[in-house]
């Protein structure tokens, strides 16, 4: 079996995850995991995806993706290369991490320096500027033994001297306060 890691980016139109699925599908590969996201008009997915046999003619490959998905699209491919550990470090926890406050330059860099120097992986991240403010959220895996109550005030601190609101709460607490109460009544 020959695994594969593919990014692919291009402005966003219908269609671009119907032409890769196909030519994929047309090549043989089954994809194990993806993730697809638009941000301001551009379009970017990254796939794990397996083929049979111990090797893909992945310039083949990248022609057949620019056939059937469009001649516009940027394909990286590279093999793929499971963790040593089978996947990370799964003895940490999950935690969001928000940050909110005027846009200025820095605020990620600053946030995520802060992580890297605790050995704090994000594991997901958006950011986007709304209406004058500089908005994160980020899904971080926090390893074992790392005291959560004084990382929590940490940011809090960071965040203060940075102008910027910054919270830290364990993913499960997130979801369960996040959630809103929009389900639709069956008549």
């Amino acid at each position: 079996m020959a695994s594969y890691i593919m990014s692919i980016t291009a402005r966003d139109r219908s269609g671009i995850v119907a032409g890769l699925s196909e030519a994929l599908l047309a090549m043989g590969g089954n994809i194990v995991a993806a993730s697809q996201t638009v941000h301001q008009g551009y379009f970017a997915m990254i796939i794990n995806c397996d083929f049979p046999g111990e090797s893909v003619d992945v310039e083949k490959l990248t022609g057949l993706i620019h056939q059937k998905g469009g001649t516009d699209l940027h394909v990286y491919i590279t093999d793929y290369k499971p963790p040593a550990c089978g996947g990370g470090d799964n003895t940490g926890q999950s935690f969001i991490v928000t940050a909110l406050g005027p846009d200025k330059p820095g605020i990620l860099h600053s946030l995520a320096t802060y992580l890297a120097g605790r050995d704090i992986n994000i594991d997901d991240l958006y950011c986007c500027v709304d209406k004058g403010n500089f908005v994160v959220i980020c899904q971080v895996s926090v390893p074992a033994g790392l005291d959560i109550f004084s990382l929590q005030a940490d940011l809090e601190e960071a965040g203060k001297e940075r102008g910027v609101v910054i919270n830290m709460q364990h993913e499960n607490i997130f979801v369960a306060t996040n959630e809103l109460p929009l389900k639709r009544q069956r008549s």
